[in-house]
């Protein structure tokens, strides 16, 4: 029988199995009109954060709101190791190091589909939009194999 340590290791790689698995399937329907669930999916997983976590976002800055998204993101879910996230003007960065979903994003990129599972960002587009009245749009995602880090950028308008 495995240990509770393993049986985690197991939960998480078969429920990011199950989310590629959706959104490939996803995306294969309805290509990039499948993005339109990011914030959606954000909007749902932020409204949770302010029930359960006691999330207060509302009139504060860009960088504020995102930064403590980030915290709650590492210290309270243990979605990954680390978060930094820079606002400069209209452009904002996601550096997510060792990150436990990261086979999504990965083996997404790899059937050339945006990663549009990626919770930081789903979660900051939402914020954004929801919170601060303002709208963002995807740019892009660079993944560091070795280090199991990604950077996603995108850019309010």
């Amino acid at each position: 029988m495995a240990t509770d340590e393993q049986k985690q290791k197991n939960l998480d790689h078969l429920t990011n199995d199950v989310i590629t698995a959706f959104a490939k399937g996803l995306y294969d329907l309805f290509e990039d009109s499948a993005l339109a669930v990011i914030r959606t999916v954000g909007s749902t997983l932020l409204t949770d954060m302010e029930q359960k976590m006691g999330l207060e976002i509302a009139g504060e800055k860009a960088q504020d709101i995102l930064t403590e998204i980030g915290r709650l993101l590492v210290d309270e879910y243990g979605l990954s190791q680390d978060m930094t996230i820079a606002v400069d003007d209209d452009q904002i960065n996601i550096t997510v190091k060792n990150c436990r979903m990261w086979s999504i994003a990965s083996n997404l990129g790899k059937e050339d589909i945006p990663p549009f599972t990626c919770v930081p960002m789903m979660m900051a587009s939402a914020a954004l939009y929801e919170r601060a009245g303002t709208k963002s749009k995807f740019e892009s995602i660079k993944q560091d194999e070795e280090t199991k880090s990604c950077y996603v950028a995108f850019r309010t308008n």
